[in-house]
């Protein structure tokens, strides 16, 4: 009874609703259990008003603390073929030729 019990809880706790988080470069807030700062943007992508020969990507870099553990993170949109770091880009505010709108990442803490 107690396994299954033990089976039962891990199995809700993996059916938890993702975290998620938005910032710009320079905020920090919590995600989960983790302070998440977003410390820089790269910004690759092609424009939505714009043709271009290829997509491009997002790359950020995240300083993450968890507990006493710290961790300065590299993440990119679209995801690579890297390990689950803990914490992922979900998506970005669209870039757009001609207007300079704040850059606004949204993180999670699941894979997706």
């Amino acid at each position: 009874m107690k396994r299954f019990l033990s089976v039962l809880v891990l199995g809700l706790a993996s059916w938890a609703p993702a975290a998620t988080l938005t910032l710009t470069p320079g905020q920090t807030g919590q995600l989960g259990q983790q302070t998440v700062t977003l410390i820089r943007v790269q910004d690759s992508r092609c424009p939505i008003n714009a043709r271009c020969i290829r997509a491009g990507e997002l790359k950020a870099t995240l300083l993450v603390s968890a507990g006493h553990r710290v961790r300065l993170l590299h993440v990119q949109l679209p995801a690579g073929s890297a390990a689950w770091a803990g914490v992922g880009i979900t998506r970005a505010t669209e870039v757009e030729i001609g207007k300079r709108a704040p850059l606004r990442v949204t993180l999670t803490d699941r894979p997706t």
